[in-house]
């Protein structure tokens, strides 16, 4: 059984984390909540236990459970996907595809995609919300690579980091198939819209 002190520690480190990770400021979050900005205060620097009604309207506000504000456990999150588990989430008729390895939830989406394509093959993708980047590696083969007017020619080893809130395209442009891995990075404030998962709007389940 936590103390009350324990009780205040964890949940003044997890809300301050969780705003903090939601870019809201105190008196964001404060007028979300409903409470005092006094109260946030008090409450991220722990001192004093909140009420039940204080940590539901917290909760609510920064979009979880009252059971993530009160947990004490500060061991970091470790999730494993086995590679039996990873989806394909598009693939073409010449035998390209587009595997789905593991991705976060909103506010802050995060993604990891296995592309292969073949020789001659390509993937149009639509423009994401402004605040979008790409990251790209290539493990072997040559990929082809336009993003809006621009063009590039990657060889293997060579790794691009690009904003994507313009249409880009991802070609095979070697002898043989080309194979890179894909780190999505979109923040919450993206677009200045809720986020959605590039998962959902860029790659439709055939």
């Amino acid at each position: 059984m936590q103390s009350p002190e324990d009780v205040a520690t964890a949940v003044g480190r997890n809300v301050r984390a969780l705003r903090q990770q939601r870019r809201m400021t105190i008196d964001a979050l404060a007028a979300a909540a409903g409470v005092s900005r006094g109260t946030v205060i008090q409450i991220e620097t722990a001192r004093g236990n909140p009420s039940i009604a204080t940590l539901v309207s917290l909760a609510a506000a920064l979009r979880v459970g009252v059971a993530s504000l009160v947990g004490g456990d500060a061991q970091p999150r470790v999730v494993v996907r086995r590679g039996a588990e990873a989806a394909t989430l598009w693939s073409s008729t010449a035998g390209s595809s587009a595997v789905f390895r593991i991705g976060t939830d909103p506010p802050d989406v995060v993604e990891l995609w296995d592309w292969t394509l073949q020789p001659g093959d390509g993937f149009d993708g639509e423009a994401h919300p402004m605040g979008t980047q790409e990251v790209l590696s290539v493990l072997s083969g040559r990929l082809g690579l336009r993003v809006g007017a621009t063009e590039q020619h990657l060889d293997t080893g060579d790794t691009v980091l690009f904003q994507a809130h313009a249409p880009h395209r991802y070609s095979g442009i070697g002898d043989g198939p080309v194979r890179f891995v894909m780190v999505v990075l979109q923040p919450g404030d993206a677009g200045l819209v809720p986020p959605t998962s590039i998962a959902e709007a860029e790659l439709p389940v055939p």
